[in-house]
């Protein structure tokens, strides 16, 4: 599977219909469509997760864009960051929720903290942004208007009332609802009739892959994680709208 020189995709449940060219090559349709391959924090397998050297990995290594995590800093600043603590990713620790900016340690790589604004001046096609710990909706909406982000940006979480709330604050955002591997093990098809159907749904590849008939007929709406290379969908028999991987 190639993931460069392909300037046009189709993926409805995204919105996305062009992407531009990745090489200055003449644009050329790629013979079927194929999912949107999104860095995992960034192309996680080589660079440090949610650093600026992994997003521009990302798109340096041809992908459609990258996923991140955003949570709001005690100073009410939208930064880049999965985990609570900066122990496992930076040279320092303390929770980023009770840190200003200012007090933030060094990354491991030596970047400092990425704020997501700044993240966003990237020009990736798309950016998966995954809201962590409520509340922090409104700053991380705040900043992808401030930088015209909007029409780029996904905002997911597992925290269905922060895009509920997202949506009626911005109805022109793009939004999806998270779920972990036993909750997702568990949806119906009534609960996903309750859903609205411009919602997209991100799901972790093993709980699609346990039940891959339920998930066929939703396909142009799923988002996957939980995977190290697109490889690994090689044979679920049908093509999901994006990817989101650690590395190709």
């Amino acid at each position: 599977m190639a993931f460069r020189g392909l300037s046009w995709i189709i993926v409805p449940g995204l919105g996305l219909a062009s992407l531009p060219p990745q090489t200055s090559a003449p644009a050329m349709a790629p013979a079927e469509p194929r999912p949107l391959i999104l860095g995992h924090r960034g192309y996680s397998a080589h660079y440090l997760e949610n650093s600026a050297e992994a997003f521009r990995g990302a798109l340096d290594a041809g992908m459609d864009g990258f996923e991140l995590d955003a949570q709001l800093s005690a100073d009410g600043v939208s930064c880049v960051l999965h985990d609570d603590d900066f122990r496992r990713t930076a040279l320092g620790c303390g929770r980023l929720r009770r840190m200003a900016t200012a007090r933030f340690p060094r990354l491991r790589n030596g970047e400092k903290v990425p704020l997501l604004s700044e993240i966003l001046g990237l020009p990736s096609p798309l950016v998966v942004v995954e809201l962590k710990g409520a509340p922090g909706w409104q700053q991380a909406l705040e900043a992808v208007r401030a930088t015209g982000a909007l029409e780029r940006v996904v905002f997911s979480s597992f925290d269905h009332a922060e895009i509920h709330q997202l949506r009626q604050a911005c109805p022109e955002a793009r939004c999806g609802l998270l779920w972990d591997r036993p909750a997702a093990l568990c949806l119906s098809a009534a609960d996903l009739d309750r859903l609205d159907p411009g919602l997209t749904l991100h799901l972790p590849l093993d709980a699609v892959r346990a039940r891959p008939d339920f998930w066929r007929t939703h396909a142009p709406r799923l988002v996957l994680w939980g995977m190290g290379n697109p490889s690994e969908v090689a044979n679920l028999g049908f093509q999901p709208a994006a990817l989101i991987v650690d590395g190709l």
